[in-house]
């Protein structure tokens, strides 16, 4: 039994499994799916190119003034136009302090003057005679006092004084009348009715010039090189170029825009951030042009920047998520198939890449952003191509 137990386990397990090997079925057959990614594309066009440079800033004044009294008193008059917000004309009263002081003190100055032309008539009359007594009696050279030349002279220093004096009360008079020193607009007022103001101490208003509003753009020093940037030398030359700028703002639901141009550019480099100052100026920012409906453009707003630069010839635009590392794009061509395509790229800016080597006008760009991504791969193109305009302006 020893024996023969395992010699019947083992012919058994060999039966049964010969049986099994016999009786199962053929496995089903399947069809093997190649899978193909989907990807989106765009269809880039050659064009001339212009280099752009974005920037933002907030709208500053040219100038920006805060009014004081050079004379003292009591505010008289404040101007229905001195008030937060309210624009006026240059020379327009502003604001007027009680002038009898003032008055009394030109009055008195007139009074003096005459006093003083009196006595130097006076003393030129006594000068002449007593050189004519001296020719008929005196004899020798007489000296300066018999001729009464230090009192002629002393009469003269006190006319002189005197015209100074009505000058000066003349001045002090017509400054108690306060009036606007160039066109421009209210940004706060400070004093009111009945208020008595101190000379050269208290401030009346801030004011601010409307005929022209400036904006104060960053840019990197390579950002630099794309700009024909206006610049002046120790020796007087300038150079007068004056790239145009587009100024946008979002108010409400809609961006508007204005047109300028860089003015200038400051004469230092920020030492904390290594950048470069340009100055946008936009002319008459608070007056109606074009759109009636576009608002102004006010002191203190913040704007975004794009400066025209330099034209670089034809080359395509990408949108910058176009762009892989190590400067390439991926172009689906005719078959279908993915090309890892190297390419010369003159700007890379936030939304779009100026390419002027790699590309030719009707290739076709991959938009979707791949995990893997072999060259010469098969690619699947949805429907509703897109033309490069399109997707950058997006």
């Amino acid at each position: 039994m020893k024996i023969l137990l395992p010699v019947i386990f083992i012919v058994g397990s060999v039966s049964f499994a010969l049986i099994l090997y016999f009786l199962k079925g053929d496995p089903d057959k399947k069809e093997v799916v190649k899978v193909v990614p989907r990807v989106e594309v765009a269809e880039v066009t050659v064009e001339p190119l212009t280099l752009t440079v974005e920037s933002q800033g907030t709208v500053q004044a040219r100038t920006d003034t805060v009014l004081t009294t050079e004379v003292s008193g009591v505010v008289e008059l404040v101007s229905p136009q001195l008030f937060a917000g309210s624009f006026f004309k240059k020379g327009e009263v502003l604001l007027e302090i009680d002038k009898v002081e003032y008055a009394a003190a030109l009055a008195n100055a007139n009074g003096m003057i005459a006093g003083a032309r009196l006595a130097y008539a006076q003393e030129q009359s006594l000068s002449e005679q007593a050189q004519i007594d001296w020719k008929e009696l005196g004899r020798g050279e007489p000296s300066d006092l018999v001729l009464r030349k230090p009192q002629l002279e002393k009469a003269m220093a006190d006319m002189k004084t005197a015209e100074a004096t009505v000058v000066l009360a003349k001045r002090n008079l017509s400054k108690t009348t306060v009036r606007a020193p160039y066109d421009g607009r209210v940004h706060t007022k400070f004093v009111d009715v009945g208020q008595t103001v101190n000379a050269r101490m208290t401030q009346l208003a801030r004011i601010f010039s409307v005929d022209v509003a400036e904006v104060r753009l960053p840019i990197s020093s390579k950002e630099a090189g794309y700009i024909s940037m206006p610049e002046t030398y120790r020796d007087g030359t300038v150079n007068t170029n004056q790239p145009k700028v587009t100024l946008s703002s979002v108010m409400g639901a809609r961006t508007w825009t204005w047109e300028g141009i860089i003015d200038r550019t400051e004469g230092v480099i920020d030492p904390s951030t290594r950048q470069i100052f340009l100055i946008a100026r936009v002319e008459d920012p608070y007056g109606i042009s074009g759109d009636p409906n576009r608002p102004p453009l006010k002191v203190g707003q913040f704007v975004k920047a794009k400066i025209t630069g330099k034209e670089i010839g034809l080359g395509v635009r990408v949108p910058r998520s176009a762009l892989k590392p190590g400067e390439v794009v991926y172009v689906v061509d005719d078959f279908d198939r993915l090309r890892i395509t190297p390419v010369s790229v003159a700007q890379a800016g936030i939304s779009e890449v100026y390419v002027t080597a790699g590309l030719k006008d009707g290739d076709r760009i991959c938009l979707t952003q791949l995990g893997i991504v072999v060259d010469g791969m098969d690619v699947e193109v949805e429907s509703g191509q897109k033309s490069i305009l399109e997707e950058t302006k997006q």
